[in-house]
């Protein structure tokens, strides 16, 4: 019998709270600690899961010595979290909230250390392993829809927090080829911040893939106000495939000869995505599977993500690899072009 993996969650706010029970349902894992700077979150998180409540993270690993680590804190922590986590001995795991980082050398610093520890970092995109997008991307290589040249993908909220989810499903779709070059512009109302950083009101972008597919992003108030907050249409030859959002069921396919648009038929989902991904964790730790969130594939989508605003902020097209590493929606604001 394996021996269920030792783990601790630091950050015991909303998603952290419900990682955390997901994690304790789970009998691959043994959630022995959460961790919250608010004490009342981690009394919180311990009440709905038996696990132990700390405030101080370095004294929760001391304590627990864990296998996993899984880490739900505001986002421009998560690359100091991870760090931490991965430079201490008993440590073999880290599960990280999306977006990984807030800036591109954070996020290639978390990949290297933790490649260096060998040590498997997921970074939470659930959506690339739902029935939904798996069935997309079957049908796409099936040739249903004929030849891809084209994928609109929209969401409400800021590029950073919430558009991370469009380009790492866009990103799934296109198979994980690479992005060739990006094209992007944001504009920003106020001073507002989510989630430990600046964002932006609305933002667009254009990004082509070696084998010449182009994905369309708009977030925040420059989508369409009548989309789903997930919305995915991907145009073919010889019809398109729309994922309406989140609320199930919410994959059609249109024959563009006809222009009749019909359900997929998906099987409901049992299990939420997160679980499914955790349960893929417990895999890659015992087992040594590749993750299909793993933080390489992440850091192609981030690296991506951090194009879009570094072209706004040099108005023009950039390709990759990107070389600067800095956050560049802050770079804009400091300068006084926002």
């Amino acid at each position: 019998m394996t021996t269920s993996i030792k783990t601790v969650l630091v950050g015991c706010g909303k998603m952290g709270l419900m990682q955390a029970k997901i994690i304790a349902s789970l009998p691959e894992f043994k959630l022995t600690g959460v961790c919250d700077i608010n004490p009342t979150n981690a009394e919180a998180a311990a009440a709905a899961t038996g696990a132990k409540p700390h405030d101080d993270f370095n004294a929760m690993l001391a304590e627990h010595r864990p296998d996993a680590v899984a880490i739900c804190t505001a986002n421009d922590t998560h690359a100091a979290y991870t760090i931490a986590a991965a430079q201490f001995p008993s440590v073999r795991g880290i599960y990280c909230e999306k977006p990984m980082a807030t800036n591109l050398g954070d996020a290639r610093a978390m990949v290297a250390v933790c490649r260096e520890k060998k040590i498997p970092l997921v970074i939470n995109h659930q959506r690339r392993i739902g029935p939904d997008l798996t069935e997309a991307r079957r049908l796409i290589q099936a040739g249903a829809i004929g030849a891809v040249s084209f994928v609109r993908c929209q969401c409400a909220g800021d590029l950073l927090s919430d558009g991370t989810h469009l380009v790492d499903s866009l990103l799934y779709l296109a198979g994980d080829q690479p992005v060739t070059w990006v094209f992007g512009q944001i504009h920003r109302v106020g001073n507002e911040r989510r989630f430990g950083h600046v964002i932006e009101t609305g933002g667009f972008a254009v990004v082509e893939f070696a084998s010449g597919w182009r994905g369309e992003l708009l977030t925040g108030d420059i989508r369409d106000p009548n989309s789903a907050y997930h919305d995915l249409q991907i145009f073919g030859t010889t019809g398109r495939l729309w994922r309406k959002g989140d609320q199930w069921p919410n994959l059609d396919i249109q024959d563009a000869a006809s222009g009749v648009w019909r359900a997929v038929p998906i099987p409901n989902p049992t299990e939420s995505g997160i679980a499914v991904a955790y349960r893929l964790f417990a895999d890659t730790m015992q087992h040594g599977t590749a993750h299909p969130m793993n933080g390489d594939i992440a850091l192609q989508g981030f690296e991506v993500l951090m194009a879009i605003y570094e072209s706004a902020r040099l108005h023009r097209k950039l390709t990759l690899p990107l070389p600067q590493d800095r956050f560049p929606l802050e770079l804009m604001i400091k300068a006084g072009q926002l």
